[in-house]
């Protein structure tokens, strides 16, 4: 009986631990993160072999609203792929998404310790990078001459402040931070308040200096749905018009930045069909996102039903790519730059509208359940869908296994709960 207890004792263990490298690693090292969802799939499937499993909800929506409704699409789209080899490499690729949300069936961690442990370890890591991504900024800007204004410029922003670490792309630096500040914001975790003003800060920095315009976006809305939710509408319009004034005396200066000229002129560009010129940067000619959807909506047109099957997307963007002369995207091996017009190019209509669903009905059951933080997950992920193949890369795979399947387990916590209520009732 002891020997038995001693074993589930140390497989929850290890399944907590696992949970915690697999989000610590993630604002750090993607690798590490990875070895922490393989611990994290390996305790599942062995806590099924000891306990069996047990079917939360109905399984056709585990199906559209666990994170497997991303993984579906790549079952049918290798069927009809011309390039297999591209189609099972996808899948391996994607293949978290699968297996992940199995947690769901685990009887021996309930959701709550799941997002307690998952919560600490990114608000650890977030913390930790963000740190010494600003404090390794800082010291260099010290040892130049520049003007103040200058940490606000490509020298100490963007690709040059996530260096130090390598392959990190600012984007995924910036859902994390934002999912890291979400938690802050609107868990229940007990945090000292003066290292939840602390975490703020240095979350709130390192946005700025990621100069990321859509997580720019992302983050001015969780802002404005903290305020809406904890303030008075009178604090809250006070907050707002000082905001607004405080703007107008510094906009003198942030004109003279980099990410002022990136996150107003950048943008207009690349919501423009602009092929071969020049950026905010000037450096070289280069193409706009706008310019890469146009090429691959007209592909979607040939095949809007099924798409063009799994592995395909830059296979068939570079063939539009050198029709349109595109050079810098053909250089570049760009994708579509958008995560929902990916989907239909590969594996048509019918997986964009899963998509859709999934955050629809997800974002329902949110308000429905007052579950802001899952709201926060929900509109990080849409909104950087927007401008991002966010699935392409273990960086986004990893963030979505991990608190799609977190948040979906407490939903499902929440409505058993609600469900035995009224059947005592």
């Amino acid at each position: 009986m002891s020997f038995e207890l001693n074993k589930n004792k140390i497989l929850k263990g290890l399944t907590l631990i696992c949970i915690v490298v697999a989000t610590f690693f993630l604002p750090i090292k993607t690798s590490i993160s990875n070895i922490g969802l393989i611990g994290l799939v390996v305790t599942t499937l062995l806590s099924f072999a000891l306990h069996g499993f047990q079917l939360k909800g109905k399984l056709i929506y585990f199906f559209l609203f666990s994170p497997m409704v991303f993984f579906i699409p790549l079952l049918w789209g290798v069927t009809y792929s011309p390039l297999k080899q591209e189609a099972f490499q996808e899948i391996s690729k994607y293949i978290f998404l699968g297996l992940t949300p199995l947690f769901l069936f685990r009887k021996d961690i309930p959701p709550k310790l799941f997002r307690n442990f998952a919560a600490y370890g990114l608000l650890a890591g977030a913390f930790i990078s963000a740190f010494a991504l600003i404090a390794i900024n800082i010291y260099h800007y010290s040892q130049s001459d520049y003007p103040l204004h200058w940490l606000l410029n490509h020298t100490f922003t963007n690709f040059n402040f996530t260096k130090p670490l390598p392959d990190m792309h600012p984007i995924y630096m910036g859902m994390y931070m934002a999912m890291a500040l979400s938690i802050l914001l609107f868990s229940k975790i007990k945090i000292p308040r003066l290292l939840k003003f602390l975490g703020f800060l240095v979350f709130s920095l390192c946005i700025v200096f990621l100069a990321s315009r859509i997580i720019y976006g992302v983050y001015a809305l969780l802002i404005l749905l903290y305020l809406i939710h904890s303030l008075s509408f009178k604090t809250f319009a006070v907050l707002i018009t000082a905001a607004v004034i405080l703007l107008a005396f510094s906009f003198s200066l942030l004109q003279k930045t980099y990410i002022y000229h990136k996150t107003v002129d950048g943008t207009f560009w690349e919501l423009q069909e602009n092929v071969g010129t020049f950026n905010t940067n000037n450096k070289q000619r280069v193409d706009s996102r706008f310019s890469r959807w146009k090429v691959a909506l007209e592909l979607i047109q040939d095949k809007p039903i099924l798409g063009y099957g799994g592995g395909t997307e830059n296979e068939v963007l570079i063939e539009q790519y050198t029709k349109y002369n595109m050079n810098n995207s053909l250089e570049r091996g760009y994708n579509a730059h958008n995560q929902y017009i990916g989907y239909v190019l590969r594996f048509g209509i019918f997986s964009v509208l899963l998509l859709l669903l999934y955050f629809f009905k997800n974002g329902v059951s949110a308000f429905k359940h007052q579950n802001l933080l899952f709201l926060c997950f929900l509109t990080i992920l849409f909104w950087c869908f927007m401008v991002e193949n966010i699935l392409d890369r273990n960086m986004g795979i990893n963030f979505v296994a991990l608190f799609g399947t977190l948040f979906y387990a407490e939903f499902l916590a929440k409505a058993d709960k609600k469900e035995t209520h009224e059947k005592v009732a």
